[in-house]
């Protein structure tokens, strides 16, 4: 194909700068990122590509700043009907996004506020936005249409079979913990009744799980029997590696390799997959996410000084971004962008770090590991508080730079605020903690560390890995999910026995020891993990190149299921007068000895 027009629905699409889009997680940066490089690697390989993404209109956006089209889209639920009102948006980079807005549904959004938290409310929501595209892309005549994560995996059922014969949809999963398990009101058939889709036809076969609705599992089943591809956010496209493996793991594998880490029966292991078994059967692949090269160290835009003195602007002169003000007055009077072949900058900026965070100069030559993230129990960055006082026993000169927060209805995360807190006002000089939000300092956070600690349960992608190790960070974590792309140049331990936090505390202690042990004793080879790890790889060029691919394999799945459909009518045609007689006769085998062809000709025969 010369030219593809490819529909992108997401509930995050990033560009929050713009005050028009929304980033909670990953999800964000990635749709954010991934449109124009697609552009880019189409190009490449001689195709005109379009793509639109599709996301709903939160409250807090200014509709004024949007064309709104000429164009209500019909949506029913529990058998109200009312439309829905469609705006775009055409950006810098030269991407649109369509916006889908009703004020009943999406009046109660904000900045911090996207997802429902009751399951009954997150269905009805999910429902009348993903029949609002549906009926959007319906009227677009696109070619190909690329779903992200469950919220819109909704969409294929509201397209109905006939669309989905000829269009190729495929679906991106981005985080498999969440997969909008919603419990049944007056059973499965009402309560997919209740959101305009037929229960007695769909709940048994596509929607069921342990008596709940699962969506992720619905789409998961539509994506593959309609000949789309699925795909997560790390590994490789047989699946042999990343997220894209984890998710093939059931409970006894998770349990046994538990087992084999510790020696001893596991008490409790996280399954990735949340026991949804149909990623044991259906292939999934992984195309590992990329990061655009403006989060390197020679280009990453909170190291320069106008970029800076822009948003102090902003604040105001009663609210500096930085508290020191010597940090203050060297980061607005000029740029401290850097490269792996010249780190002195970086060394300023450990320096400027240290004044900022501890209030004095460095003295002898301290190391500075650093966290900057979530306190949910994902992150399990609560981890670091309980290894603190270990490490500080263990190196007189190491010191803590912690930037996170929790939460508010997150009890764990609370806790570990509260440990963080603790060891702050106990270590004034060797402990920093701040849990409030500062974007600055957070990039000030991440160039001038030594090490970034990343103790994820879970870690589908792994972007933090890439936004500490392409500014010379180097990574001390978990090895999970996308974070093992970075094993070469990091420190990551293995642990799966989430009720051993004693052990796991261990584990992880001894991959910051050998860490600390690596810069006292062996500065060569530290500079050498510095460095490769600011010239890693984390391009979009590779990935966004096989999501193309993947839209080209739709176009030929569709071939192979119109080829193999003509081959069974055809057949069909030619029994004549035995017709009868073969199909008496034509049972196919089951269980193991069941051939899926020979089951689809059996189909064939008795519809006709």
């Amino acid at each position: 194909m010369k030219k593809l027009r490819v529909a992108m629905p997401a509930w995050e699409i990033g560009r929050v700068g713009s005050g028009l889009g929304t980033k909670i997680g990953g999800l964000g940066v990635i749709v954010e990122e991934l449109p124009p490089e697609l552009v880019k690697a189409a190009a490449q390989q001689d195709i005109e590509l379009e793509i639109e993404t599709l996301s709903p209109c939160f409250a807090h956006y200014d509709r004024s700043q949007l064309t709104q089209l000429d164009m209500k889209i019909p949506v029913t639920i529990g058998g109200h009907a009312f439309y829905f009102e469609v705006y775009q948006h055409i950006f810098p980079d030269g991407q649109k996004v369509v916006y889908f807005w009703d004020e009943w549904q999406l009046s109660w959004t904000s900045a911090s506020a996207i997802y429902p938290s009751d399951p009954q409310m997150a269905l009805t929501l999910y429902a009348a936005v993903n029949q609002a595209m549906a009926g959007y892309i319906k009227q677009r005549n696109f070619d190909t249409i690329h779903l992200h994560d469950y919220h819109v995996g909704l969409v294929p059922f509201y397209l109905g079979d006939d669309y989905l014969q000829n269009v190729p949809v495929h679906f991106t999963i981005h985080n498999a913990t969440y997969q909008g398990i919603t419990p049944l009101i007056d059973g499965g058939f009402s309560s997919l009744d209740r959101i305009n889709l037929p229960g007695w036809t769909l709940f048994h076969k596509y929607f069921d799980f342990f008596d709940n609705l699962n969506l992720m599992k619905a789409c998961l089943l539509k994506v593959y029997e309609t000949g789309g591809k699925i795909t997560t956010v790390s590994g490789d496209i047989a699946g042999t590696w990343g997220y894209a493996a984890e998710l093939k793991m059931n409970h006894d594998q998770v349990w046994g390799q538990a087992y084999a880490q510790k020696g001893s029966p596991p008490g409790e292991v996280f399954v990735p997959n949340r026991h949804l078994d149909l990623f044991e059967k259906l292939p999934v692949a992984g195309i590992t996410n990329g990061m655009s090269d403006v989060n390197r160290a020679e280009n990453l835009p909170w190291l320069k000084a106008s970029v800076l003195q822009d948003i102090q602007k902003k604040r105001g002169p009663d609210n500096p971004i930085f508290k020191n003000p010597f940090t203050q007055a060297e980061m607005l009077s000029k740029d401290h962008n850097f490269t792996a072949d010249n780190l002195d900058v970086k060394a300023e900026l450990k320096r400027l770090l240290h004044l900022e965070v501890f209030g004095s100069e460095p003295v002898w030559d301290p190391i500075l590991i650093t966290a900057v993230g979530r306190l949910v129990a994902q992150k399990n960055l609560g981890l670091a508080a309980d290894i603190i006082e270990r490490v500080l026993n263990y190196d007189g000169g190491t010191k803590f730079v912690i930037l996170a927060s929790a939460p508010e209805d997150e009890a764990d995360g609370k806790a570990a605020e509260a440990h963080f807190f603790s060891l702050a006002a106990r270590y004034p000089d060797r402990v920093y903690f701040n849990n409030g939000f500062n974007l600055p300092l957070s990039k000030l956070i991440f160039a001038g560390g030594d090490f970034s600690l990343i103790p994820s349960r879970f870690e589908p992608c792994g972007l933090v890995d890439y936004e500490a190790s392409l500014v010379g960070n180097v990574v001390i974590g978990r090895a999970t999910g996308g974070l093992t792309k970075v094993r070469h140049c990091a420190y990551l331990y293995d642990w799966l026995d989430v009720s051993d936090r004693y052990g796991e505390a261990n584990a992880f202690f001894w991959q910051v020891k050998a860490a600390i042990d690596t810069y006292r004793l062996n500065p060569t080879h530290h500079t050498y993990l510095v460095q490769t790890a600011m010239n890693i790889d984390a391009s979009w060029d590779k990935s966004a190149a096989k999501y193309i691919e993947m839209y080209r394999y739709g176009f030929l799945t569709k071939q192979w299921l119109a080829a193999r459909q003509r081959l069974l009518t055809d057949f069909g045609a030619t029994l004549g007068d035995d017709r009868q007689l073969f199909s008496e006769f034509f049972l196919p085998g089951h269980g193991e000895y069941a051939d899926p062809f020979d089951w689809a000709l059996r189909h064939t025969l008795d519809k006709s």
